[in-house]
């Protein structure tokens, strides 16, 4: 018999602009279906809307691909007790919270869950940090950040949970943040790999970047563009994403009316999953410095169509530069590294920029092993 997980996050498919955490739970429904039950919960709606999701049942369990029953629910302070009924109902054999700032599918789910617990002793509950205690992320919107962390450590909550890493970067942060005590596994998230994609005919002196990232000062779209001031060369520049913070656009759209004449940036806005192959055949060198990533869907998207990457050191990919398929900057250095790494782009011709791409591949395949990553979660859940 197989074992039940239930998964509580804000948002899950057709939901798409919450980014890579929503990512990293359809990959893992595809890939584990087979081994397990899955009862995912989460928001009727897509991610700063109040609108139904289009095709969707709100508050009763939905059939998701043969893979997974999902529970669009209309959630409330006075529809909060739900939480318990729907856990009792699945009666699970793991409770798997991705997140730590939403008081409905994070911090109530776990409350709830701990009671849940108190009856049921081999029930295990497993708690997705999804990158939020990194040092880039902890300083992003703290104010809001700090009273659920008081809570989870006045409460005890963070002992009464297995956390999950999915690198020994991040398991470290969450120690740091948690106490040394506290349970840690480490589990990479599932890939999502597109076949190779060909772009625009790589030309010497010209660059055609691309970016799929939600808006927002987390993905340095600012840096970049602070770095094609300076450069010389010919180069475009495809931004894809929701703007998740109007007042970084804003400074971004100022910046962009400054770029000189061979500077082009031209905004697509956001980008359904289905629309993502089609992207990116507009560009050849994918950039996304974020100021921290916890698993970078992103770039690791971009590397399977074959697209070398320009990111940040804060990201598990800082050995691009060595593997010869990207650069991975510094933050201490980010404009001037990231305009460097521009210039040697754009100054190759199409057999090194091939060699460039090619190297894509091979990085991909050292990085990623399905059986090790099963492996893992097989831990994580028992």
């Amino acid at each position: 018999m197989k074992q039940r997980i239930l998964i509580f996050y804000d948002h899950f498919y057709p939901s798409y602009k919450a980014g890579g955490p929503t990512q990293s739970l359809v990959n893992l429904v595809r890939e584990l279906h087979d081994a397990y039950e899955v009862f995912v919960v989460c928001k009727p709606h897509e991610r700063g809307e109040t609108t139904l999701l289009q095709g969707i049942k709100a508050n009763e369990w939905t059939a998701w691909e043969n893979k997974a029953k999902i529970y669009y629910w209309q959630y409330g302070w006075s529809a909060r007790v739900e939480l318990l009924k729907l856990i009792k109902e699945v009666s699970p054999d793991v409770v798997y919270i991705n997140g730590i700032y939403s008081l409905y599918f994070n911090f109530l789910p776990l409350w709830y869950a701990v009671k849940y617990k108190a009856k049921k002793a081999s029930l295990k509950i497993v708690l997705a940090a999804r990158g939020m205690l990194h040092g880039g992320a902890l300083s992003q919107k703290s104010i809001k950040k700090k009273p659920f962390l008081f809570l989870f450590k006045l409460l005890g909550l963070h002992q009464q949970v297995c956390w999950h890493a999915t690198d020994e970067r991040e398991a470290a942060f969450i120690q740091s943040a948690m106490g040394s005590n506290v349970q840690v596994k480490t589990a990479a998230n599932f890939p999502n790999l597109l076949p190779v994609i060909g772009g625009p005919g790589k030309a010497e002196n010209e660059l055609v970047l691309g970016t799929v990232a939600l808006i927002s000062p987390m993905k340095n779209h600012l840096a970049v563009l602070q770095a094609l001031q300076k450069s010389t060369a010919t180069v475009t520049w495809f931004i894809f994403g929701p703007v998740k913070d109007a007042a970084y656009w804003n400074e971004c759209k100022a910046l962009i009316d400054l770029l000189p004449s061979t500077i082009k940036v031209k905004y697509k806005g956001e980008l359904p999953p289905t629309q993502l192959q089609e992207a990116m055949q507009q560009f050849q060198v994918f950039i996304m410095p974020s100021k921290s990533e916890n698993f970078g869907h992103a770039i690791m998207e971009a590397l399977s169509a074959g697209k070398p990457v320009i990111t940040s050191t804060t990201t598990p990919f800082g050995d691009l530069e060595h593997a010869n398929c990207g650069f991975a900057i510094e933050p201490g250095n980010l404009v001037e590294g990231l305009q460097k790494a521009i210039t040697a782009f754009a100054a190759m011709n199409s057999q090194d920029f091939e060699v460039s791409a090619k190297a894509t591949q091979s990085y991909l395949s050292a990085k990623t092993d399905a059986a090790t990553l099963r492996a893992a979660y097989h831990s994580l859940f028992n």
